[in-house]
């Protein structure tokens, strides 16, 4: 279904696929918190790409013969040093140092150091503030937390928050800092946020290790400038909100979400992953559930359920993700760069969607289930083992396939233009190498500009019905390479364009070949050239390999069996026997359209051979 995006976001991020500074150089100021980081903290954090780092942020020692001692309880807390004085429930760090938490407190840890580092140590501590936040940084220069290791650390708030007035809105999480947080340590921590919020800082979140389970009502892990996370494990439930978001959206150097490891399960009750600006990963394992799923047929359309999402750009360089979606698996309002990972992808709208350029340079990507599977204005793929299953377009450059529903999914259009005639050149699809598998109830293949291959192997899978086809393109297809095989209706049938350096044949059948029939092109010396068989029914297929010579004959055959290995149901090393022998076909131009007794068709590239009846 063709589909028109209403306008993105109203500015174009240009902060670029490396968000947070490389760490090559002797000295790097980042824009993403102008914090220099140096040689010496860069061997710290060498193998962190992409978040923003202090030495001190990986630092875990501490000492406790100058650390201040604080044994909590509830009948008077025993305090061991300076720095620290309790009040009516409230413990106050007024100074910087170091601060070791124990025990059990009904109350809140409040911190207000001015523009000093505080390092507070948890060592089996379980902190339950009813009215407000268990720990709150009201300021500091930074607050690094460090999870003792082998101890279990437990925080909980109220379902209401007590306020000095009504204006007032914060603090609104469990553990709430206005400053810089770092969470680092061997430990637990197991949070609870039942007013909103889980963890969140108004400034700068990192995280380089921990293992945080966080359950919260609102957003479960939120950095207004930026989260950066090194390493950790992570399990985080929402109601409501994202499982982490960074939001800043009046600094363009800000809101983004770098990950460089750690492994998370999230469910959501919108987002898993939401970035302002970027988000960008080195490497992770990340599952996420939005609400229940792609199923989830429930779901308010004018909120967000998308699995990871940034209103500027996304760049995956590594990891495994499984995302279950009720909203796309992956989105971004500018650019989508997958350079390698394995992704499972069940989405209830779009599998992959960006709306500028989506480019795939390796990875192994499954999209399970999908509207639209992979979309974007350009569609690059170089590299990669990809599988795609859509209830509407396969792949989607800016367009769509011409069905009943208008409404392009559920939730809405997206925000293309249509083309004018003959094309828009800004839109592509270009595949350069590696496996690309299409299965569509829509058009498997459709651009509002062109399509070029120049290498690797396409399978479309295309609809039956008359209505769309495997191909749908407003431009060309300039086939000049690798090994293509679409099969479908014969409807809208197109094939490749009289422009390609590479010879092409556009086969039309007299009636509905049922799912699972062998096609089979051989040369002059009976060796097979390809070996097809569609996985529906199909009454058009369209097929170029390097082994097509314009000039050449070659034999048709359908039926029979191939013993050779089969993947996307065409077959490597091909033993074909026992098939139907049709027609001898002479490819005499660089697209050879012909019946299935080889009887020349005039394919008009959108209106079908036999089954449309074009003229001959």
């Amino acid at each position: 279904m063709k589909k028109i995006k209403f306008a993105s976001v109203g500015f174009t991020i240009l902060l670029i696929l490396f968000t947070g500074c490389a760490k090559e150089t002797a000295t790097t100021t980042s824009k993403s918190n102008e914090k220099v980081v140096t040689v010496k903290e860069a061997k710290k954090s060498s193998e962190n790409k992409y978040g923003v780092y202090e030495e001190e942020d990986f630092d875990e020692d501490y000492d406790e013969e100058v650390a201040t001692k604080i044994e909590l309880t509830d009948t008077g807390s025993k305090i061991e040093g300076a720095g620290v004085s309790e009040k009516d429930h409230t413990v106050s760090i007024t100074a910087g140092g170091t601060y070791i938490l124990s025990g059990s407190y009904k109350g809140q840890i409040k911190i207000n150091a001015n523009e000093e580092t505080v390092h507070l140590v948890l060592d089996n501590v379980s902190i339950i503030n009813s009215s407000s936040s268990a720990i709150y940084v009201e300021q500091a220069k930074k607050v690094i937390t460090t999870l003792a290791e082998g101890t279990n650390n437990t925080l909980s708030d109220g379902t209401d928050y007590t306020f000095d007035s009504a204006e007032q809105t914060e603090p609104d999480a469990t553990f709430f800092s206005k400053d810089d947080l770092t969470i680092n340590g061997k430990g637990s921590l197991e949070v609870t946020g039942n007013y909103s919020n889980g963890v969140r800082s108004k400034d700068d979140l990192i995280i380089t290790n921990g293992a945080l389970t966080i359950t919260a009502k609102n957003n479960a892990i939120k950095g207004k400038d930026s989260v950066s996370i090194a390493d950790g494990s992570f399990s985080l439930k929402t109601t409501e909100g994202d499982g982490i978001q960074a939001n800043n959206s009046n600094e363009a150097d800000k809101g983004w979400i770098a990950i460089d490891g750690g492994t998370f399960t999230i469910q959501s009750g919108n987002d898993g992953i939401q970035a302002e600006t970027n988000l960008s990963i080195a490497k992770s394992d990340i599952k996420i559930q939005t609400v229940n799923g792609y199923e989830d047929q429930s779901v308010d359309t004018t909120s967000s359920y998308k699995g990871l999402k940034a209103s500027g750009n996304i760049i995956v360089d590594e990891g495994t993700f499984d995302l279950n979606t009720a909203d796309d698996t992956i989105h971004s309002n500018g650019t989508v760069t997958i350079n390698n990972g394995s992704f499972s992808l069940a989405s209830g709208d779009d599998g992959i969607h960006a709306d500028t350029d989506l480019l795939i340079n390796n990875g192994t990507i499954t999209v399970k289930n999908s509207y639209e599977g992979l979309e974007g204005a350009t569609v690059t793929i170089n590299d990669g083992d990809i599988s795609v299953k859509a209830s509407d377009d396969g792949i989607n450059a800016a367009g769509g396939s011409q069905g009943e529903d208008e409404q392009g999914g559920q939730f809405g259009t997206d925000s293309f233009s249509e083309p004018d005639d003959g094309g828009d050149t800004t839109k592509f699809i270009e595949i350069n190498g590696g496996t690309t598998y299409v299965n569509a109830n829509g058009d498997g293949i459709d651009s509002n500009g062109d399509i070029r291959m120049t290498a690797g192997t396409l399978i479309v899978n295309g609809p039956t019905d008359d209505g769309n086809g495997a191909l749908d393109y407003d431009g060309t297809f300039t086939m000049d390479g690798g090994v293509f095989a679409a099969s479908g209706s014969s409807g809208m049938a197109m094939s490749t364009s009289d422009a390609s350096s590479q010879a092409s044949l556009s086969l039309y059948f007299d009636n509905n070949q049922e799912a699972g029939t062998l096609v089979n092109l051989k040369n002059v010396s009976g060796d097979t050239i390809i070996s097809f068989a569609p996985e529906k029914n199909f009454s058009h297929i369209a097929i170029s390999s390097p082994d097509l010579k314009i000039g050449d004959s070659v034999t048709l055959y359908t039926g029979g069996e191939d013993s050779g290995t089969e993947k996307n149901g065409l077959y490597q090393n091909s033993d074909y026997s026992n098939g139907t022998e049709l027609a001898k076909i002479l490819l005499n131009d660089a697209v050879t359209s012909v019946d299935q007794s080889g009887t020349k068709v005039t394919d008009n590239q959108m209106g079908g051979g036999p089954g449309g009846q074009p003229p001959r």
